[in-house]
């Protein structure tokens, strides 16, 4: 079983949604929500917080239904860690 390589339409939403971190959310975030996830859905601006991955996701998902979501971990370079250091 082979790996699927995401859509243009999903790189592009990671990407928006990247940016909008960097320029508008990253130094508020990081002060107040250090290692929380946040869900960004760049069409709109708007951006949704949980203490985990799933909770960040599902609230982006229940607000807009139709839309892509970007989320990472505030404070990290990717969401998730997989393996050890």
């Amino acid at each position: 079983m082979g790996r699927s390589m995401p859509s243009s339409q999903t790189l592009d939403v990671a990407k928006r949604a990247t940016e909008f971190y960097e320029r508008c959310l990253r130094e508020d975030l990081e002060e107040t929500h250090l290692n929380e996830f946040v869900a960004i859905e760049p069409d709109s601006g708007q951006y949704f917080l949980g203490q985990t991955l799933s909770e960040a996701v599902q609230a982006a998902r229940q607000h807009y239904p139709d839309r892509i979501a970007f989320a990472l971990r505030v404070g990290a370079s990717s969401a998730v860690h997989l393996g050890s250091f």
